[in-house]
């Protein structure tokens, strides 16, 4: 298949459908159950109810294709047709199409220069279009129409929609055409260039504007909209059924009334009545009063059943229903290998159970399938080669961990599973940030790949060993956290010893066994001598010889002793995010297997150490500070006196508020480090605290033992007034509910704000659908200059290609980290960017650069725009949740609960409520992108927006490559605006890609003509989105109904090149796995 087209059908492609006329309204027979003849489910018209049998009973054998029962007229053939064949419905009057006339803006109303008013007084039978004999159409109301037909004059009345059929049939589309391109309408610009569009669309697909009038109606087949027996002598219909009864009875009365000559006011009644029902038929939700069910709500019309997401592209045809999977609860394993899982042996059997069922028939263990089934489900006749069958089918074999909400790709991997006993699916502690996993009650479905295929791609793809690397920022995706933290930084903390230290030894060898017999503990100070090079902290080198004596402790050479000996010797205290930049370090170094093996070492040496500490925590290591009651009375006397300036009028109730906040945050910040000094520096809670072990900080210790301080109200301000109290002492009755609001807050921004930012995930995915690898180098000399000499340069500028010669480097070399160090003599350097990259269909390699989650340089075929849209998305949902984990406590970066609107509006492009006017020094304001990109430029509208972007993210310590937000703003600034045509076929006013002009230009110039002008656009995400070739991937998005309904009147061709595409149409996606 080369491509898919849509069109507007005709009444005569309508009839070629069908097979034959829908006449009654009936649909069974209510004590057989058999289909009424020439009804809704008649077996004449869409097929027989049983394979090969007639209605009659004539024929009950399968007989030569096409072969007919002479005596009820059904055809003989399979009862699948029943899901493929149409029937139709000859209608009385003609109906305008819902979707052309009932829309916002209406594309009938627009074709005939009409105001949604008059356009809804001609449907409504109001207004009369009258025909004279010279073919000029004139609207009139219903007196003047009764006159006109009382007098006997030449003219012809019409009203409905058979007015706007008349009408459709008299237009010109070319004189249209020619009138609409010279008219010189500056008050009604808008309009006419709209009204241009719709004609020379209709010109281009040689569609006649008549058929968005339909005297013909289309009746889907039976099994599309099935009618299912239930018990009781009940019957569950599918809504269109009783929305296509209706149209049957209305259509059947306006026939009898015709044939009765009836007064006009009656038959414009019933003509009204037809209409309004094919509109239900069609788009239901949309009406003004909808048809309901008998529970009072509206009935699901065909635009249902094709939009939103249990619509058919949505829930069918993009949403795939997966067999061979289970779901259970996960809990924390720490002998697992990092490439493994463990299942319960109840899943093991049932996953795979086909495998080990081939087995048994192939062993003799069982006499057919049926017993080998038995032989697995029933537990007393399982045996001992039963188990060993199934070890030996899961050998090899990969299964899929799939945790909800599947945010970005880390959230599927693949692991080698283990069978176990129990109910729980068991999980490797050190994959459960990718997972975003706790053990509190979390659950997780396991998904197994039946092809050798689908195994093969599942094991290179998505085993965990092979996705170390965080597609958003190319950090490590393992984390080692928790009691592994704490074990390994007990085990590296310079702690008071109990043995008396400064000796000297040779090696670490002479060290260790000093400890082993007792003489030294682990964190006795020691001088050893090592051959290796030294760390004195994360990425510091210790000056000195190779070969040279250190001082440090036991627990550090036995730390050394996981390590490989690339990694050299660390002599600091391993925290999070020491062992973080280790990890990061060893995949830079090492590579993904040995990573693998270490990241498994420390987890073994940190569960170890944590439980040879005896940390532990309890009431007494909870200090409140002596110097509190004292403080609090100081605090109390100066807010005293701020109130009594503010009560005498010397300062405004805003400068009294900003006052009270600093004076009582400095107040909990004097308390905060007073609490701080009184703790035990090797007590329990400061090592828990030092460690990074949990997200716990000093201000929730300073929360249990000291202030809780300053809260937030719900619209995000500060209350004046501190809880003074804390969760050790207690709070009085007013600090509790000033407490619980701000709480309860931090419950309510989790679920409104998770759905929000589900839904921008969604529109960024969408957005960079259409972006993946398709060529190396698309040519471009172009690039974006970035400065060398940053705190950011390191982050941003590796993966990147150099766009121009540079030092001793050519164009065209991807920056690596040993690479920047021989750039310090060059302030800026210019690299390729997806903004500048001028590939027509997705992206080259070399101005996208290295793939995060590999280092290398990326592939051909990597969906690098959805990776994008994932990597955005991703931790703007987990943003959202903080809020949740903050418990309302006023922060001094801000609530991001108002950094998620913030991303939202500069991703939409929204023009801001507050913009800052020239002239006006020190206003803090937004800037509007849309000005920018029209004094500026594209380059610096996208560095606006990145940045602000960025900020957003930086502030609540979130790491994103600027990478995957160019992406997305690539799709956002790719479109122009046309402002004249010159000799091209273009229309002024409407929105194309760049690409597309540049190749009609380029036509117009090679034959001598005048190029077309216009203006570079910012467009919004979802506005983006519309702007795709694809008229597939844009109806599948949202608005389903407006897209199908422009693209048939355009005629439009879909080429299937995007993912979304291949997978509607049941293709591959094209990938760089599956091209290999």
């Amino acid at each position: 298949m080369e491509a898919i087209r849509i069109s507007l059908a005709g009444p005569e492609h309508i009839r070629g459908w069908s097979s034959g006329e829908v006449t009654k309204p009936e649909t069974v027979n209510y004590l057989t159950l058999k289909p009424e003849k020439d009804g809704l489910f008649c077996e004449r018209i869409f097929g027989p109810t049983k394979d090969w049998s007639c209605a009659c009973g004539k024929y009950r054998k399968k007989r030569l294709p096409g072969t007919i029962c002479e005596k009820c007229g059904v055809e003989l053939a399979p009862a699948t047709v029943r899901r493929e064949r149409m029937g139709h419905i000859e209608l009385a009057l003609p109906v305008a199409h819902p979707w052309y006339a009932r829309r916002t803006p209406s594309i009938l109303g627009l074709l005939l220069d009409l105001s949604p008013q008059q356009l809804s007084a001609i449907l409504t039978c109001q207004n009369y279009l009258v025909v004279d004999s010279q073919q000029s159409n004139t609207l009139v109301d219903q007196q003047t129409a009764a006159d006109l037909k009382s007098a006997a004059s030449h003219r012809s009345v019409f009203t409905g929609a058979q007015a706007l059929q008349q009408m459709l049939r008299a237009l010109d589309l070319d004189q249209l055409s020619d009138s609409l391109r010279t008219q010189q309408s500056t008050s009604q610009e808008k309009k006419r260039l709209k009204r241009l569009a719709i004609v020379e669309a209709l010109r281009r697909s040689s569609i006649k504007p008549e058929w968005m009038i339909l005297t013909v109606l289309p009746v889907l087949p039976p099994e599309l909209r099935p009618m299912v027996p239930l018990h009781g002598a009940r019957l569950a219909t599918s809504d269109l059924n009783v929305l296509y009864e209706r149209v049957i009875h209305r259509n059947q009365r306006i026939k009898h009334l015709l044939a009765q000559n009836t007064p006009e006011i009656l038959l414009n009644n019933e003509y009204r009545l037809l209409q309004q029902a094919v509109d239900a038929l069609f788009d239901n939700q949309h009406m003004t009063h909808p048809q309901l069910n008998s529970r009072r709500q509206p009935l699901k019309s065909l635009t249902d059943q094709i939009s939103g997401k249990y619509g058919r592209f949505r829930h069918h045809l993009l949403g795939k229903r997966v067999d061979y999977s289970g779901r259970s609860v996960i809990v924390g394993n720490a002998q697992l290998k990092l490439h493994q899982c463990g299942l319960p042996t109840d899943i093991c059997l049932e996953l795979f159970k086909p495998f080990v069922i081939r087995k048994l028939l192939e062993r003799n263990l069982a006499p057919s399938p049926r017993a080998a089934k038995r032989l697995i489900e029933r537990p007393r006749q399982r045996s001992e080669d039963l188990w060993d069958l199934l070890e030996e089918v899961m050998f090899e074999r990969v299964v899929l961990l799939n945790r909800a909400p599947t945010l970005h790709r880390l959230s599927i991997q693949a692991f080698e599973p283990v069978r176990v006993e129990g109910k729980a699916i068991h999980l490797h502690p050190l994959v459960c940030s990718a997972f975003n996993a706790d053990f509190d009650g979390d659950q997780m479905a396991v998904h197994l790949p039946l092809s050798e295929e689908a195994q093969a791609e599942a094991r290179h793809l998505m085993l965990s060993t092979h996705n170390l690397r965080h597609p958003a920022s190319g950090e490590p995706s393992i984390s080692i956290s928790q009691e592994m933290v704490l074990g390994l930084f007990y085990l590296t903390q310079e702690r008071p010893s109990s043995r008396k230290g400064g000796r000297v030894f040779a090696d670490s060898t002479d060290a260790c066994q000093a400890y082993e017999h007792g003489q030294l503990d682990l964190h006795t100070p020691l001088v050893v001598r090592l051959n290796q090079t030294v760390f004195t902290a994360p990425g510091t080198l210790q000056s000195g010889p190779l070969h040279q004596r250190i001082t440090t402790t036991v627990g550090r050479l036995l730390f050394h002793e996981a390590l490989p000996p690339e990694l050299g010797y660390r002599n600091y205290a391993m925290t999070k995010e020491a062992l973080k930049q280790l990890v990061a370090e060893s995949l830079h170094v090492l590579g993904n297997e040995q990573t693998a093996m270490l990241a498994d070492k420390l987890k073994q040496l940190g569960f170890h150490y944590a439980t040879r500490s005896g940390i532990s925590l309890a009431i007494s290591d909870i200090v409140v500070p002596a110097e509190k009651h004292a403080l609090l009375q100081e605090a109390d006397a100066e807010a005293e006196k701020i109130e009594e300036q503010y009560s005498a009028g010397m300062m405004t109730g805003e400068e009294r508020s900003r006052q009270l906040i600093s004076h009582w945050t400095q107040v909990t910040e004097h308390i905060s480090s007073r609490l701080e000094a009184a703790l035990d520096p090797w007590g329990s809670l400061s090592t828990i605290i030092q460690s990074g072990a949990t997200k716990a900080k000093f201000q929730q210790i300073r929360q249990l033992s000291g202030i809780r301080g300053l809260l937030a109200r719900p619209n995000g301000t500060i209350i004046e007034t501190p809880v003074r109290g804390n969760y050790l002492q207690g709070l009085s009755v007013g600090e509790t509910f000033i407490a619980a609001s701000a709480a309860r807050n931090g419950f309510m921004g989790r679920s409104l704000n998770t759905a929000t930012t589900g839904y921008l995930t969604r529109k960024l995915v969408e957005a960079g659908m259409e972006v993946w690898i398709t060529t190396h180098d698309c040519g471009t000399t172009d690039g974006l200059l970035m400065p060398v000499h940053t705190r950011e340069a390191h982050q941003r500028l590796v993966g990147r290609v150099l766009a121009e010669p540079t030092g001793a480097f050519a164009a065209g070399t991807l920056i690596e980290e040993t690479m920047i160090q021989h750039l310090t003599d060059v302030p800026m350097i210019r690299v390729r960017s997806p903004l500048t990259c001028q590939a027509s269909y997705g992206l080259c390699r070399l101005c996208y650069g290295s793939d995060l989650a590999t280092g290398k340089l990326v592939n051909p075929g990597t969906a690098v725009g959805i990776l994008a849209g994932q990597s955005i998305g991703e931790p703007g949902t987990q943003l959202s949740m903080k809020a949740f984990h903050s418990g309302g406590i006023a922060n001094a970066q801000g609530d991001i609960r108002f950094g998620l609107p913030r991303v939202i509006e500069l991703f939409e492009a929204r023009h801001p409520s507050h913009r800052s006017t020239p002239r006006t020094p020190l206003t803090a304001e937004t800037l509007d992108p849309h000005e920018i990109l029209l004094s500026r430029g594209s380059e610096a509208t996208a560095r606006y927006l990145l940045a602000e972007i960025q900020h957003v993210f930086q502030t609540t310590g979130v790491s994103l490559h600027d990478k995957h937000i160019e992406v997305i703003l690539r799709q956002q600034l790719r479109s122009v605006q046309i402002l004249a045509s010159g000799d091209t076929a273009l229309i002024p006013g409407t929105t194309i890609d760049r690409f597309t002009l540049f190749r009609e230009n380029a036509a117009i110039l090679a034959q001598g003509g005048h190029p077309a002008l216009a203006r570079p656009i910012l467009l919004g995400l979802s506005q983006s989105i519309f702007q795709t070739a694809s008229w597939l991937a844009a109806a599948s998005f949202q608005e389903t109904s407006r897209v199908l309904s422009e693209a048939a009147l355009l005629g439009k061709h879909d080429m299937g090149l995007g993912f979304k595409e291949h997978v509607l149409l049941g293709k591959r996606i094209p990938t760089s796995f599956l091209r290999e």
